[in-house]
């Protein structure tokens, strides 16, 4: 394609805001939108008309960097899903209260379960220390320990995988609106 100087500076920005992927998907992604350039202009649409319909080309890279993020395997370490959960707080306002909210109970209360568990086994070996109860005058015996313990550890974990699969469906939510906004996604949705 003879592109025009201002298509070839599109492209150059939107190389350079893709710096946190592979080289191979940076590549990938802008000869995908250099050929939505060309096929559109080749279709009589004005340049300045295509360029504008992309958007700015960080908001471009950005949908890139999410469809990547999301499409990768959802075996994810813990630093790469804070990488995902700081790239999608800077999504919108919704997005800087629900997710920070979601992560915290998700992690929070799985963390407070294992907790919960592990001190109603110690506790059912007599240690005296640690107190189970339900109110000021009601403790439960110390061979009761665990057997209280579990269910309460049960729920607190049953909140913490709901709360962690509710932050999957929002995260996964984003990354299709994303998507959306990619050129020919229109055309296929």
């Amino acid at each position: 394609m003879n592109m025009s100087p201002r298509s070839k500076v599109y492209l150059d920005q939107l190389y350079a805001h893709l710096d946190k992927l592979p080289e191979d998907e940076r590549l990938d992604a802008v000869k995908e939108i250099e050929s939505h350039l060309a096929e559109s202009i080749a279709n009589g649409q004005p340049e300045a008309v295509v360029l504008a319909r992309l958007g700015h080309p960080r908001k471009l890279a950005k949908a890139y960097r999410s469809e990547y993020m999301m499409g990768r395997s959802a075996a994810r370490s813990f630093r790469e899903m804070m990488a995902l959960i700081g790239f999608y707080c800077t999504t919108g306002l919704l997005s800087v209260m629900v997710i920070p909210v979601l992560a915290t109970i998700a992690y929070g209360f799985g963390f407070c379960s294992v907790c919960i568990a592990l001190a109603g086994a110690i506790r059912t070996f007599g240690v005296t220390w640690i107190q189970i109860g339900f109110g000021p005058d009601m403790q439960v015996p110390t061979e009761w320990s665990l057997a209280v313990a579990l269910p309460i550890a049960g729920l607190v974990g049953g909140i913490a995988y709901a709360s962690w699969k509710g932050l999957h469906k929002y995260l996964s939510f984003l990354s299709s609106r994303y998507k959306a906004t990619l050129p020919g996604s229109q055309a296929q949705a």
